[in-house]
């Protein structure tokens, strides 16, 4: 308590500061200071102004994305209040696929909604996304709303929701952008995009765009010492180092670079059957490829060769090797196709319908080498095949009963369905050289759901807000080896998920707000009928594989969270928001060893994660302003009875501490940003073990200051410049994170 009124008044003084310089710049600009109000989606379902949504929500708009020049969806979301984002944004730095981690005030993304114009596009195997989906030239804006919202949306809506709203054809846009990046960032982006409404009603929107990254290297080869064995081979030119949990190490090299490439295309038509009334559809797919390098080892036989293999004697201990060591999961393909349909339209005078229905097919396969005997140019290995599907429908009524409430009702169908298999391959570098069938897994799971929420204008200043949802479960699969198989029986479950918010405006300057809601998390299939090998620390201690084993009996995870704080608007360009909250996580799924090298799934934990979210805005001068944040996140895992060394400890990938500072400037032709994000330690081990940073592997506490700069030539030629992690900073957030880099653009629009 301490800690918190200590922060509230830290920040309460620093808003009467901005609210003073504010007021001064006001007094300069006269009335440009005056900034609209925001209309947002996703809180309510229903248009709402930013200051009567029931929620904490963060809009990234059309402007914004412009400005900051933005190539990569994480990049947008940088600045967002309690947003952790693995690898700096997902970085233009990142060398992997496009699932990294993230957490929404310290509730993890598979806990956390990623909705695509209000449809979900979680992977249907792991529950993770490919945020490399959205075409970023087709961004109208983002609406991240924090806190419970399965009332309204259903599983997974447990830390919040991100929906990603596309661009409408409602006005002519043609344009061409090219950018070039150097250094860690060398690569190429370019993009097509079009749309325009024509008199007969008819609107259409297609784009397309090429992405591709040269990468560098950002992940290391770490060995710690195995119990002596006569006969190792002495080697020079080791590093000495620790793992990220302390234990003494040496660093051998490194696995290469990872370069990728990334494309995307779509369409969009829609149709106005007349003023009120419009049909719609379209298309979009997005595909990545990913290779990689020639490994690097740092070490040296007494002849000076390379040595990459075997039992070698370093500094008087002994370290087993293998090229199982120095290689990466790749190639790997990602690849996304997503048809869509739907009618947003009026029945009689006041009633709002929307009909939604959207199909996303996603592909994802990666091959590997096998522990045993491989070599850089081939031997045995595996490649993994998971396709999986996505299927939503939406349909929605919105309408007012009497003068004081507003419904919005609907029913929803989600589906899942995925069929993974794990081949063996002659030559792990050729996926086609695939032999027999290892091992696979078969899940389709349904949730059919009907919703309904209340608006109620209780007075002139306050609003209440009823709603729940209740969602029902079915899942069924079956999992398989080469020479058996099993067929898990069908089961089903349902949950009720309801919220109460309530809105209070005592004068037009200021939003309270106070809500509390349940939600829930239905378990994915790959928890429920994968099983698989992946890499671990073995029962003996060494680096090798273990069996994750599924759990087709997992029962959802749920939340309970109370939220309470308000915004405060001290001049009409100069505002600040204060919220507190708490989180109560239960049947959390957690893995635990179970002798011979195997990892179970069960349903063992609890947890509790509270904090202050504080966020600040001001106009400094005409030309200049200027957004705050800061995010304190206190988890802490309550229970646990798959690992008991992790109760007390706080949640992975969770940081304590989330800041960002940016300044954003427009005057004349000229626009530019300069903004700072800091993150604290992120642990990636339940037990809290990894605390040592700056080693190959951990997860470090860093700053990083990015800064961009525009030029508008004319209406129709725009040339920017921009310096990523500007002071430098050498950082790991697991990858080594990318060095200082510049990169420059050139934007035609026609």
């Amino acid at each position: 308590m301490k800690r918190l009124l200590e922060t509230t008044g830290r920040f309460l003084l620093i808003s009467a500061c901005l609210a003073e310089a504010a007021h001064a710049a006001e007094v300069t600009a006269g009335s440009d200071a005056i900034e609209l109000d925001v209309v947002v989606v996703t809180a309510t379902r229903s248009a709402q102004s930013l200051a009567d949504a029931p929620a904490a929500v963060t809009v990234v708009d059309e402007k914004k994305i412009e400005t900051r020049r933005v190539t990569r969806l994480g990049d947008a979301l940088d600045q967002v209040p309690s947003l952790y984002l693995q690898n700096g944004a997902f970085g233009p730095s990142q060398g992997t696929s496009g699932t990294s981690n993230m957490s929404l005030r310290g509730v993890d993304q598979s806990r956390t909604l990623i909705l695509l114009d209000g449809q979900p596009i979680q992977d249907a195997s792991s529950g993770k996304v490919n945020w490399r989906i959205p075409f970023t030239e087709d961004i109208e804006r983002i609406e991240v709303v924090p806190g419970a919202f399965s009332s309204l949306y259903g599983s997974n809506a447990i830390g919040g929701v991100i929906n990603i709203i596309t661009k409408q054809p409602d006005t002519r846009e043609f344009s061409v952008s090219l950018q070039k990046g150097w250094n860690d960032l060398a690569g190429e982006d370019g993009s097509i995009y079009f749309r325009d409404t024509f008199g007969s009603g008819l609107g259409i929107v297609a784009g397309a765009g090429y992405q591709n990254r040269d990468s560098f290297v950002n992940e290391f080869v770490v060995k710690t010492p195995i119990a002596p064995v006569p006969g190792a081979i002495p080697v020079t030119g080791w590093e000495e180092t620790t793992s990220r949990d302390g234990t003494p190490a040496y660093l051998v090299g490194d696995k290469g670079t990872t370069p990728w490439t990334s494309a995307h295309a779509n369409l969009k038509l829609s149709y106005k059957l007349d003023a009120r009334d419009r049909i719609f559809g379209g298309v979009s797919w997005q595909e990545t490829e990913q290779d990689y390098t020639l490994f690097n080892t740092t070490l040296r036989d007494a002849e000076g060769n390379p040595v990459s293999s075997g039992l070698v004697d370093i500094n008087g201990e002994t370290v087993r090797l293998s090229l199982f060591d120095f290689v990466n999961n790749s190639p790997l393909h990602e690849e996304a196709t997503r048809i869509f349909a739907g009618y947003e339209g009026t029945i009689g005078k006041d009633k709002l319908l929307k009909i939604d229905l959207a199909q996303i097919d996603r592909e994802y396969s990666f091959t590997a080498a096998s522990p045993v005997f491989p070599t850089y140019e081939g031997g045995p290995g595996t490649l993994t095949d998971t396709p999986n599907t996505g299927l939503d429908g939406t349909i929605q009524l919105s309408f007012p009963l009497g003068e004081k409430q507003f419904w919005v009702t609907g029913l929803a169908l989600h589906r899942d369905e995925v069929h993974q298999k794990i081949y063996s391959l002659s030559n792990w570098r050729d996926d086609d050289s695939r032999t027999t069938v290892n091992n696979g897994y078969n899940g389709r799971s349904t949730t059919t759901s009907v919703f309904a929420q209340d608006e109620i204008t209780l007075t002139d200043t306050l609003k209440a807000y009823l709603g729940g949802r209740w969602d029902y479960w079915e899942t069924r699969g079956d999992f398989f080896t080469a020479t058996t198989a099993e067929a898990f029986p069908s089961r089903s479950d349902s949950a009720f998920s309801p919220k109460a918010s309530v809105v209070y405006k005592p004068v037009d300057a200021a939003t309270l707000r106070a809500s509390f809601g349940r939600s829930f998390r239905a378990p994915p299939n790959l928890d429920l009928y994968s099983t698989t090998t992946v890499r671990c620390i073995r029962d003996d201690g060494s680096s090798g594989t273990c069996t994750a084993q599924a759990n087709p009996d997992l029962e959802p995870e749920t939340g309970t969270t109370w939220e309470l704080g308000g915004e405060w608007r001290f001049t009409k360009s100069t505002r600040a928001g204060l919220t507190l909250y708490e989180t109560r996580l239960e049947d959390l799924i957690y893995t635990q060893r179970v002798p011979v090298n195997v990892i179970e799934r069960i349903n063992a934990g609890e947890a509790r994660i509270r904090g202050i979210e504080l966020t600040g805005h001001t106009r400094l001068t005409a030309w200049l302003e200027l957004d705050a944040n800061y995010a304190w996140i206190d988890s802490e895992v309550l229970e646990n009875d798959a690992d008991p060394d992790s109760v007390g400890k706080r949640l992975t990938h969770s940081p304590e501490h989330i800041a960002g500072i940016g300044l954003t400037a427009r005057q004349g032709p000229w626009t530019g940003t300069l903004e700072a994000r800091y993150l604290s330690h992120v642990y990636f081990t339940a037990d809290n073990s990894d605390t040592v940073e700056g080693v190959p592997g951990s997860y470090d506490a860093y700053t990083l200051v990015n800064a961009k700069a525009g030029y508008a030539f004319s209406k129709t030629v725009k040339a920017s410049l921009g310096i990523h992690n500007l002071l430098d900073e050498e950082a790991y957030s697991f990858f080594l994170l990318a060095g200082r880099s510049a990169f420059a653009g050139l934007d035609f629009s026609f």
